[in-house]
């Protein structure tokens, strides 16, 4: 899928260049390759989830402990978890 990115009248080159880039990062793509570029097994993309969704729930426990989180902190946490 192509990124396309309009140029207003009052936009310079700069802010064009800007724009495409925060396009980019929010579409992946570079990360999408950065992942594919070796094979990783798939009991170790399993093992790597796992880890990671330990280390979340971990981390939601003491955040929930602590009195001055915010809610969003915790929310976002929450998100990732259901996944």
């Amino acid at each position: 899928m192509p990124i396309i990115i309009k140029a207003k009248a009052g936009d310079s080159t700069h802010d064009i260049i800007k724009k495409f880039k925060k396009a980019v990062v929010n579409s992946d793509i570079v990360q999408k390759t950065r992942d594919r570029k070796y094979y990783i097994k798939p009991s170790q993309e399993r093992a790597v989830k796992k880890t990671e969704l330990r280390r979340l729930r971990k981390r939601s426990r003491s955040l929930k402990k602590m009195k001055n989180i915010s809610q969003t902190a915790l929310q976002r946490i929450s998100e990732r978890l259901s996944k």
